[in-house]
């Protein structure tokens, strides 16, 4: 997240900065795609995103049970 917010910063600095300060964002860029910092975000993003779409078929199932029944089930109540 630290690298997320370095490059934001490093935008707005970049683009007062101009041509120098655009190639210089253009590099950084570069360094934040390709670190291992990124890489694990994404892999984790792909591994959370993978686990909501195997989950997905059986709440779908789940909720459409509960409408006809008219039962709310418990993974779809709101807590509190």
């Amino acid at each position: 997240m630290g690298v997320m917010i370095g490059f934001v910063v490093g935008y707005v600095l970049g683009t007062r900065a101009g041509e120098k300060g655009a190639a210089e964002l253009k590099e950084a860029w570069h360094s934040i795609r390709t670190s291992d910092e990124a890489r694990s975000l994404v892999a984790q993003g792909v591994e959370m995103t993978k686990g909501m779409v195997q989950q997905a078929p059986a709440m779908l199932v789940d909720r459409l049970q509960s409408r006809s029944s008219g039962e709310t089930s418990a993974a779809l109540r709101p807590s509190g």
